[in-house]
């Protein structure tokens, strides 16, 4: 090999200097990447199981309504068994309407609350409470039922009642007309875990998705920067200073 000239070894010099540069470029662009990846997965799973949380709060805030209205059934009882007494009356009749509209806010307040969680379905769409139970129609039959209990009330406390109170006769009007309303209620908490298990799934389908499309990007990234160094090796292997 013939003494390098100070021009050759200038070129030379900096074919090496590009090759470093090339090198730091591609391992900062795969490190990129890999972290991006990383980030990317994280950020799903985080986000997936702050849903499932607070889907399980959700399913939680329904059974709430049918516990709210199961104490409202109580009130009721409480009228018949404990109202004989006008001043008595007075007060559990309080506590009954209290307890009903809590029943009937907690109820129309739910599908906001479910809606806002994104649940998917299988073909990835968000899924809404309504979708799932007749949430409408269940809120018109507890304001159906809530009027019935009121006209039994004032049925049982009219002039031409015993006493001017026949909790017998309310009973009656009444008696076993909550049986249909509790299950119905009892059907959003069931149909909602099903939705929520659902959900689960198809987050864990789109998880595996996403890892394997971040890892063809990260593979591809470092492949591209292999391919990069090798072709400057090649070019600098090439360099007229080496080959003579």
């Amino acid at each position: 090999m013939s003494k390098l000239n100070a021009s050759d070894l200038i070129d030379l010099r900096r074919s090496l200097v590009s090759l470093a540069s090339l090198m730091l470029l591609m391992v900062l662009t795969t490190g990129i990447a890999g972290l991006f990846a990383a980030w990317s997965l994280s950020e799903f799973h985080l986000r997936t199981e702050k849903t499932l949380m607070e889907a399980s709060a959700a399913v939680s805030e329904a059974r709430s309504v049918q516990a709210n209205f199961k104490l409202q059934v109580q009130e009721w009882k409480n009228i018949l068994l404990r109202g004989h007494v006008e001043a008595d009356r007075a007060r559990y009749r309080a506590a009954f309407r209290a307890q009903a509209g809590k029943t009937a806010d907690s109820l129309k307040s739910l599908p906001a609350e479910v809606d806002r969680l994104q649940l998917l379905n299988d073909a990835g769409a968000p899924v809404k409470l309504t979708d799932l139970v007749d949430v409408p129609g269940i809120s018109a039959e507890l304001a159906a039922l809530n009027e019935r209990y009121e006209t039994a009330l004032a049925a049982a406390s009219a002039e031409d009642a015993m006493d001017g109170w026949d909790p017998m006769l309310a009973d009656g009007l009444l008696r076993g007309a909550d049986r249909e309303l509790s299950d119905r209620l009892e059907s959003i908490p069931v149909a909602l875990r099903k939705a929520i298990d659902a959900s689960l799934h198809k987050s864990q389908q789109l998880g595996a998705e996403r890892f394997d499309t971040l890892s063809r990007f990260v593979w591809s990234a470092i492949l591209f920067a292999l391919a990069m160094v090798a072709i400057m090796i090649w070019r600098i292997l090439r360099h007229p200073a080496l080959a003579r």
